[in-house]
């Protein structure tokens, strides 16, 4: 049975009632659009929207930017229109940074911080391949301080396209301190770099043991024909991980229907920590008069999110 197949005529009949009833009580139809199941338990509220988190939470996000480099940077309309969606995280890891003169990151810093106060943490160019990537966190300082540690997985069998790159952050509220972990998998080798995840996890954990919150996310490819989602024998699929972004929801501009963005961490120490509250913020909810060409002049993904806690943090 398949199952990712009923959650999507699920969410579809949801947002539809929801639809007529915002009709009905004049709300916007961009108004948050939730729905609860038992994809995973204990059960995630799930949100289509962007994130609103509360005094005591931050949002973490991640957005595959596609092909980010000098052609898309001189496009006025869809740099601001990026910076409209990045400047509602406190957090935000981005793949697709593509452009050998590596202008692209700070610039797009500096448009975000003509009405922010944000900073940048950046990998070096990533992949075997011409077509090199970097990595980027861009971060809230008024939310997020950023404690000084990043460094860039040593794959050492040369599993990933592109190692993960890794930071360190704490909230300024409260005692919330995180290592994030920044990945895009390469397509057709998704389910082995997927599987090597594990791996990621466990130098992590060994070379900070102090710190338990270790946090993967980013563009795993982890649906379709890359990765089977269902198969509870693959390593990362443990029950020792938890998936904060369901199997339900639709990351990506294409007609088909998969979840390649994804926010995974160790459920039996960070959960304490994760505020039940995941989402994904889709642009042609952001941007409904845009045609198709136009929303994926901006992107071929849509941003993910989850909600943490800024003060439950044990460690």
């Amino acid at each position: 049975m398949n199952l990712k197949k009923y959650f999507g005529l699920a969410l579809l009949l949801i947002t539809l009632l929801t639809g007529c009833n915002n009709n009905i009580t004049g709300l916007s139809p961009f108004s948050q659009t939730q729905t609860q199941t038992q994809q995973t338990k204990p059960s995630i509220e799930q949100f289509i929207s962007p994130p609103t988190p509360d005094e005591n939470q931050i949002s973490i996000g991640t957005f595959n930017i596609q092909i980010f480099g000098k052609t898309k940077r001189e496009k006025e309309d869809v740099v601001n229109k990026l910076v409209d969606i990045v400047d509602d995280y406190n957090i935000i890891a981005v793949q697709e940074f593509r452009d050998k003169e590596q202008k692209t990151i700070p610039f797009f810093l500096n448009k975000i911080n003509e009405n922010n106060n944000y900073n940048v943490i950046a990998s070096e160019r990533l992949g075997r391949s011409s077509a090199k990537e970097r990595y980027a966190f861009y971060y809230d300082k008024n939310k997020i301080k950023y404690l000084n540690i990043s460094f860039t997985y040593p794959d050492e069998n040369d599993v990933f396209e592109r190692e993960p790159f890794i930071a360190y952050f704490k909230t300024k509220n409260g005692n919330f301190d995180f290592l994030l972990a920044n990945i895009h998998t390469q397509p057709k080798n998704a389910t082995k770099e997927i599987n090597a995840l594990v791996e990621v996890f466990n130098y992590m954990q060994l070379k900070h043991p102090d710190e338990k919150d270790i946090i993967i996310i980013g563009d795993f490819n982890a649906d379709g024909s890359y990765y089977d989602e269902d198969d509870s024998k693959l390593p990362l699929e443990n029950k020792k991980y938890f998936w904060s972004i369901p199997d339900s929801f639709d990351t990506t501009m294409a007609k088909s229907d998969n979840t390649y963005d994804r926010i995974v961490f160790l459920k039996d120490k960070t959960f304490e920590d994760y505020a039940g509250k995941s989402g994904v913020d889709r642009l042609d909810k952001r941007y409904s008069s845009l045609n198709e060409k136009e929303l994926k002049a901006i992107s071929d993904h849509h941003p993910v999110w989850a909600l943490f806690y800024t003060n439950k943090d044990s460690d």
